[in-house]
């Protein structure tokens, strides 16, 4: 019995290690305060969907990223398109899949124009897409399409000196 419950401890710690936040973002204010929290540091938000191809690709890449550079200066923010309906069924174990270990979010924006126009009145909502914000919380560059970690780590790099 002992053994037993040394190992179900055992599942909680990792699934703990891993157990994911996943908060929903409805308003501009919102990510103004979002951006506010990271001032001070280059961050990356990007934009993806678990139905996404693209997207999942490159997923690992990004988390590779942020554990490389977190030390550094660094913060990713993942904002998912996937349904608010799927957060629980598909969002969160794909995050705890890919060992995202930190706070997440979700557009549950009534109207996602307003999403797309904060950050870039271009965006025409293709994902990945991906904004990387310098350490004084102007938008440094932002593209769409997947990209590798070389690329990405070159981007980060021009402004985490």
């Amino acid at each position: 019995m002992k053994k037993l419950i040394f190992i179900f401890a055992l599942i909680l710690i990792f699934r703990a290690g891993f157990a994911q936040e996943v908060l929903p973002l409805r308003t501009t204010g919102e990510l103004d305060e979002l951006k506010e929290k990271y001032k001070g540091k280059v961050v990356l938000y990007n934009f993806w969907a678990t139905w996404c191809k693209p997207c999942v690709i490159e997923f690992p890449e990004l988390v590779k990223l942020y554990n490389d550079y977190k030390s550094k200066g660094f913060e990713l923010v993942f904002i998912s398109l996937d349904m608010p309906e799927e957060v629980k069924l598909k969002l969160i174990p794909f995050l705890e899949k890919n060992k995202v270990d930190f706070l997440s979010y979700y557009s549950d924006f009534r109207d996602v124009s307003d999403l797309m126009n904060y950050f870039d009145k271009q965006w025409q909502g293709a994902i990945p897409s991906t904004y990387i914000y310098d350490r004084k919380g102007n938008l440094a560059t932002g593209f769409i399409g997947n990209r590798d970690y070389e690329f990405f780590e070159k981007e980060i790099q021009k402004h985490l000196d």
